[in-house]
């Protein structure tokens, strides 16, 4: 069942951040930051599927370096609390194979990102459930997805790029909320074409329920001892009922972007 989820982070170093050691964990390599010395080595990180940059046309070619790249957005920044990376995370459909998802999400990334001179740092994970590690702050930040979801982070720099190097100024129109909402929407788009390109029932919406006018019926409540036996894998009653209801909210939610998608098209041809 195709999922919908994008979420915007901003990599901070009042967090106690740095570009370079998300980059680092997100890729599952051993990148050194020139900024403060540390060396992050996230080499036996497993659940990576893959991991590539995408820079606009005019970036310097050596950004095509994760290293590289991620030191020069760090050295760019200057002060204490500076915002070294926007990172962007989204659910990838399950119905694709991996190509497929490293296409789709390499077309939606060039569409929106690249194109407007952001460089980005693509990695693919499988979406398993990883142990958190109290002493590694960016396993804090890489739980969002239900496991078992592959999804896809992508790092985006925070100023412009030329062939020089980054801009003395940040882009501070990228932050604006508008474009949230704009890149919430051309990814549900992205999907739904890939979706429909390739004669596959399902459809996703960036919307939320109440925006859409769907009623979501709820799941009943498990109980610790059902809840034990569904975590083991074993079905119970209980169990068996909740997914009853989480296919017809599906099939209902499905139904209505299709509506929507119908009305859509029929304003489009009277407007012609």
């Amino acid at each position: 069942m195709a999922i919908y989820h994008l979420s915007v982070k901003i990599v901070s170093r009042n967090q106690g951040r740095s570009s370079v050691g998300a980059a680092a964990y997100r890729a599952g390599e051993k990148l050194y930051n020139e900024y403060d010395g540390v060396t992050h080595d996230y080499t036996n990180k497993s659940g990576i599927l893959h991991s590539e940059i995408l820079l606009p046309q005019n970036a310097p070619p050596e950004f095509s370096d994760r290293e590289t790249l991620w030191n020069a957005a760090e050295q760019a920044e200057k002060r204490k609390d500076s915002q070294t990376a926007r990172e962007i995370e989204i659910a990838l459909p399950r119905e694709l194979s991996l190509d497929k998802q490293i296409q789709l999400v390499r077309d939606y990334v060039n569409d929106n990102f690249t194109s407007k001179g952001m460089c980005a740092d693509v990695a693919i994970h499988s979406g398993h459930r990883h142990r958190q590690d109290e002493q590694c702050i960016e396993s804090k930040s890489d739980n969002n997805i239900t496991p078992n979801n592959p999804h896809a982070h992508i790092l985006l720099t925070t100023r412009p790029v030329d062939k020089d190097g980054f801009s003395v100024k940040k882009n501070r129109d990228w932050n604006k909320k508008e474009n949230l909402y704009l890149w919430r929407e051309q990814w549900a788009k992205a999907q739904n074409r890939e979706f429909e390109r390739r004669g596959i029932n399902a459809r996703v919406s960036h919307e939320s329920h109440a925006k859409r006018g769907l009623e979501q019926e709820p799941t009943i409540h498990l109980g610790h001892k059902a809840a034990a036996l569904e975590k083991r894998g074993i079905r119970t009653e209980r169990g068996n009922k909740n997914r009853e209801i989480k296919e017809r909210n599906r099939q209902q939610e499905q139904e209505k972007i299709r509506e929507q998608e119908k009305i859509r098209e029929q304003e489009h041809a009277r407007s012609k």
